[in-house]
């Protein structure tokens, strides 16, 4: 039996994949040892320079509905929004 209700198959109709596919990119979302489109490279913990680096806090202000918007996205990739907020300023360098 299918995983996948009618309307799953039609949205995939319309955008062109497979059943297979989907539970193949799903896999691939899911697995914390490969590297995907979703969330980029794989990293354990804080990849910073120096293991024995120092870790400061920064207070930074911004109105709420950035802050929630920030909140909503790390869930997704189900990480705290510290880290996901860590990953988007280390990229921003």
């Amino acid at each position: 039996m299918s995983d996948f209700s009618e309307r799953d198959r039609q949205l995939m109709a319309l955008v062109g994949l497979t059943e297979e596919q989907v539970l193949a990119d799903e896999r691939m979302a899911e697995s914390e040892t490969v590297p995907d489109d979703l969330t980029g490279r794989v990293h354990y913990g804080l990849h910073l320079t120096e293991p024995d680096e120092q870790m400061v806090s920064v207070s930074v202000r911004m109105p709420k509905s950035t802050l929630d918007g920030l909140t909503a996205m790390a869930r997704r990739y189900h990480i705290s929004r510290s880290e996901y907020m860590r990953r988007k300023l280390a990229g921003a360098i």
